[in-house]
């Protein structure tokens, strides 16, 4: 028992380890502290899995102070952003990790900005060719 000791605590350093490294590995400028932290906390994700979280969390940001914006210029350009972010994060994630992550992002207020985003935004199909993931 005391030969698997020190082999047990070099596991769980690496694991620790690698969890406090994976930041490096995803960009999480732009992305609320919580949230951040939320999606680093989710140790069953691959580092595609997370940046293609970061990447949605920071359009899904935008979306929380659209309503303060009149400009349909503005508007389009947050839809693209959005619907981009999607798309990255529908080939990686399931739906019920994105849902998740927008409740982390929106909390309480989730299905009120859904319902503001389907109606005041403009409904966009974008070239999937164009679209860039992180």
């Amino acid at each position: 028992m005391l030969r698997k000791w020190p082999v047990i605590m070099a596991a769980a350093a690496l694991l620790s380890a690698c969890q406090a490294i994976s930041p490096i590995f995803v960009d999480y400028n732009g992305v609320r502290r919580d949230v951040a932290e939320w999606i680093n906390g989710q140790t069953l994700l691959t580092m595609q899995q997370k940046r293609s979280l970061a990447q949605l969390s920071r359009a899904e940001q935008a979306l929380a102070h659209a309503e303060n914006s009149s400009e349909n210029d503005a508007k389009l350009a947050l839809a693209k952003t959005r619907q981009s972010a999607l798309h990255c994060a529908r080939l990686h994630v399931s739906e019920a990790k994105i849902t998740q992550l927008q409740q982390q992002v929106w909390g309480a207020e989730r299905e009120r900005l859904l319902q503001y985003y389907a109606q005041q935004f403009p409904r966009i199909k974008l070239d999937a060719n164009s679209i860039k993931c992180d």
